[in-house]
């Protein structure tokens, strides 16, 4: 088939998704991957050579065991042939009776035996126990297989008898979409239908999961060892099969592309590599007793580590990287507990096996050039041969554009004059508590577009390339390449002929930085002009409307085709769908300016870096300083982060209080968020919010004797404002709130400016809320019950330089109790602040002057005039 039948058989069927139930969407999927239309598969039509067994590990998988039973009761290989050895591993959901449904309808085939949970090495290795087949694999409880999976591996083994392991194609299955899609980093090892390799090549494909892979049993028992039952939460499948292939002497190995073993990609986030994150093991024992442990084994065998081997660890520990680089908050709390020490040394030894020539070699997309970097540096130390920087952001208006790289040894020239920096920013990029290698943000003047750009290293021991979205021209470029790639599909992007700006708070409400700084924009530049974007559904979408803002409807036709024309796009928001809603190269067309949503307290590197930010603006001058301050983790040099106020702070001056109350306002835990509905911030729920310690904490104290007792004492209303996502779970009943509490919201209409200034006092967590109460100079109490796991990859930030207990604007507590004390002292004085913390509320932000909306448009359009 040629490319344009290809293309009009893809388009064809993209079309056809849209139409056809989604059953039959998946068959015809399925049916594309195991050879076409027109292939039929009869089970036991096949008598096959060799027996085998599948030995399934089983915990808590009753919602997936109907697809897998299904997929093995339905193969075409003789029944006879195989055994399903079903070993529960102490499963508290209604797994074993699904098992002993399918066993009655299948008394041969299927085997079930029951332990302790103890973990899917320890369940794998009872199930061995119980193995008398020609051939073990060990699928998956919640994964299915082809129909002819065990035909295709026992016609390859029974043609090459001297295959001593076989190993089978991965395709995804993406059960929130209902989709297969072929995707999986090793899929390269699968283009033919069948690849035989000496099981002696140094450099045999790699592979890790023992789930699609067939061992000899003959040969396992040879091995010293079965399942290694201490490796957890993952890497005990690599461990176990690279021993196994470490055990053989002779023989050869088969990957095959016709049996498809079918992973799924649950939607809940519950399987072992999903969770594993959150285990310390991941960090201690997968390091020492898998990596090292099969290193050591290796280096003892071959006399050497064989490339495979390197290569496998390699692989593997990408993860590490991807998830740890530049992502604090996700091993904060591992740090805490003492483990960075130990993880660096294990790292520093499972490095002293793999060499330097292995690191600079693999795969870009597996390790990509600033972690291979950091890994020759850090470990071996030596840097390597190329050396590449990255055009991140071109500004055509102020005519510059950003270099990130690794170092500053290198020059730029222009027709062969050279160009100095104009502003330079280090970036300290850490791993696991330590910094592992710096980034340098550095601004030029940009050449035009028929000027020719060169660049070398400083020494000329390394040549340079620069990478522009992937293509990494070596030594010199045309600026008219560079900027055709940079651009490349603007023409769908025009800017109108008039300046348009968009405004946005959340899709779903206003009420926000965007909200008062388009109001402030109406009444005093009226020239400038703008819209507002927001659903029409939306509660505040009436009160706007009749205020005269110029309103568009999110993901309406004209929205988009406002967004497609506009020049800049103004949000207290930076999800992607505010600034890159058309998900492909429209966000670079388009200037985005980041009003923020609240001042920024902790961490946030994590989550900000990689958002196309122009300019953000910022309220004080240590959270300045901690995102454009040179060292810090945040992308962002000086030049995108401006000291201006947040817009919202000139109209909260103005407020007046209208009715005292205590206002209660917890920040959001994002492991409770439910699955995103289409574009936007609209949520479904999640079942797991009702049994959460967040609820269950929140709800104590707001149904609290105690609370009651302050508010009829004080006579100040308790108002609850929860936060967007946990609003549904108040308005189904689901959080119950006692009905002298009034709970307000956007979705109620209420104005959280107001609430602000009638507050007497603050109680939150952690959240940004505190500085509007503070900028009132207002008490904040702060109930804290669970700062342990809250910093331990739960959010997407880390702590940052705000120390709550030092820094914060009242009382720091851990327990209902101590939060009713410092509540009933705060009634005793009259609810006003205690001396230390008004100091710390008057010193903290830059601004009391009501000038931030002007100071805020002012920055804006110096960048649309062109000003540095």
């Amino acid at each position: 088939m040629n490319a344009f039948a290809k293309k009009m058989k893809k388009t064809a069927f993209k079309k056809a998704k849209k139409v056809l139930p989604q059953e039959t969407v998946l068959r015809i999927q399925k049916q594309r991957l195991e050879g076409g239309f027109g292939v039929t598969y009869k089970p036991n039509s096949y008598e096959g050579r060799y027996t085998y067994s599948v030995v399934s590990a089983v915990y808590n998988a009753e919602k997936y065991l109907d697809d897998f039973f299904e997929s093995l009761t339905t193969q075409t290989i003789n029944d006879e042939r195989l055994k399903l050895v079903m070993v529960d591993d102490g499963s508290t959901d209604g797994s074993a009776k699904v098992i002993a449904n399918w066993k009655q309808r299948f008394p041969e085939l299927i085997d079930y035996y029951y332990k302790e949970n103890g973990g899917q090495a320890s369940a794998r290795n009872l199930g061995l126990d119980h193995v008398t087949s020609d051939w073990v694999t060990f699928i998956d409880p919640d994964d299915f297989v082809s129909e002819s999976y065990f035909e295709e591996v026992d016609r390859t083994v029974s043609t090459y008898s001297d295959v001593q392991f076989a190993t089978c194609r991965i395709i995804f299955y993406n059960e929130t979409k209902g989709e297969y899609f072929d995707k999986h980093p090793l899929r390269g090892e699968f283009k033919n239908d069948i690849s035989l390799f000496n099981v002696n090549d140094d450099y045999l494909p790699i592979t890790l999961s023992a789930s699609k892979s067939f061992f000899r049993m003959s040969r396992i028992g040879g091995m010293d060892a079965l399942f290694n039952e201490e490796i957890k939460p993952n890497f005990e499948d690599a461990h176990f099969l690279n021993r196994y292939l470490l055990s053989l002497d002779e023989g050869r190995i088969a990957y095959l592309r016709k049996p498809i073993y079918y992973y799924r990609k649950r939607d809940n986030g519950t399987s072992t590599l999903d969770s594993s994150w959150g285990s310390s093991e991941k960090f201690t024992t997968v390091l020492e007793k898998g990596y090292l442990d099969l290193l050591r084994r290796a280096n003892e065998k071959c006399g050497h580590t064989p490339y495979y081997i390197q290569e496998t660890v390699l692989y593997d520990l990408q993860w590490y990287f991807k998830q740890l680089i530049g992502h604090e908050e996700r091993s904060q709390h591992f740090e805490d507990v003492g483990l960075g020490d130990i993880f660096w040394d294990n790292l520093h030894k499972i490095f002293g096996y793999i060499d330097a020539n292995v690191i600079e070699g693999i795969s870009g997309g597996w390790l990509n050039f600033e972690t291979k970097y950091a890994c020759l540096n850090a470990f071996k130390r030596v840097r390597p041969d190329n050396q590449v920087a990255y055009i991140e952001r071109i500004d055509y208006k102020s005519k510059v554009m950003q270099i990130r790289s690794l170092n500053m040894d290198f020059d730029l020239f222009k027709n062969g004059v050279k160009l100095d920096p104009v502003e330079i920013k280090r970036v300290s990029r850490t791993l696991f508590g330590r910094e592992f290698y710096s980034l340098y943000m550095s601004w030029f003047s940009l050449p035009a577009e028929k000027d020719t750009l060169s660049y070398n290293v400083h020494d000329n021991t390394a040549d340079l390339r620069l990478s522009i979205k992937g293509k990494q021209p070596c030594h010199h470029v045309q600026m008219k390449d560079i900027n055709a790639i940079y651009r490349a599909g603007w023409d769908k992007y025009k800017q109108d002929s008039d300046d348009i700006w968009l405004f946005m708070d959340r899709d779903t409400q206003a009420d926000d930085n965007a909200e008062h700084l388009y109001r402030w924009m109406k009444i005093n530049h009226p020239e400038q002009k703008s819209y507002f974007v927001l659903r029409k559904e939306a509660k505040d979408w009436q009160r706007l409307s009749d205020e005269g803002f110029e309103l568009l409807a999110f993901g309406s036709k004209e929205h988009e085709e406002f967004l497609k024309k506009c020049s800049t796009i103004v949000s207290s928001h930076a999800d992607g769908f505010v600034h890159s809603y058309f998900g492909d190269n429209f966000y670079k067309s388009k200037r985005f300016i980041f009003l923020q949503h609240g001042v920024i307290h902790n961490n946030l590197s994590g989550w900000l870096n990689g958002k196309p930010i122009d300019v953000m603006f910022t309220s004080a001058t240590r959270e300045a300083e901690s995102i454009r301050g040179d060292g810090s983790s945040y992308l962002l040099t000086p030049r995108q982060v401006e000291l201006t106020g947040l817009p919202r702070h000139d109209a909260l001056l103005r407020k007046k209080s209208l009715k005292k109350s205590i206002l209660i306002m917890p920040t959001w835990r994002n492991k409770l968020s439910g699955d995103k509905i289409g574009k936007g911030n609209v949520r479904g729920l999640n079942d797991a919010f009702k049994d959460s310690e967040y609820k269950q904490r929140w709800e104590s104290f707001l149904n609290s004797d105690s609370l009651r007792s302050v508010a009829q004492n004080t006579g100040l209303d308790v108002v609850f404002y929860p936060h967007a996502n946990t609003f549904p779970y108040v308005e189904s009943g689901v959080f119950s709130i006692p009905s002298y509490i009034k709970v307000e919201g956007n979705q109620t209409g209420a104005s959280i400016q107001q609430e602000f200034a009638n507050a007497v006092l603050m109680i939150t967590d952690y959240s940004s809320t505190a500085f509007e109460t503070a900028y009132l100079n207002k008490e904040c109490l702060y109930y804290q019950f669970d700062s342990e796991s809250f910093f331990s990859g739960m959010q997407v930030y880390s702590k940052g330089y705000f120390d709550f207990k030092k820094d914060g604007f009242g009382p720091v507590v851990k327990t209902e109790k101590a939060l009713v004390e410092e509540l009933k002292a705060c009634a005793e004085r009259g609810f006003v602040p205690e001396e230390k913390y008004a100091k710390r509320m008057s010193e903290f932000f830059a601004f009391h002057d009501g000038k931030c909306c002007e100071r805020v448009y002012k920055r804006i359009k110096e960048l649309d005039e062109g000003r540095y």
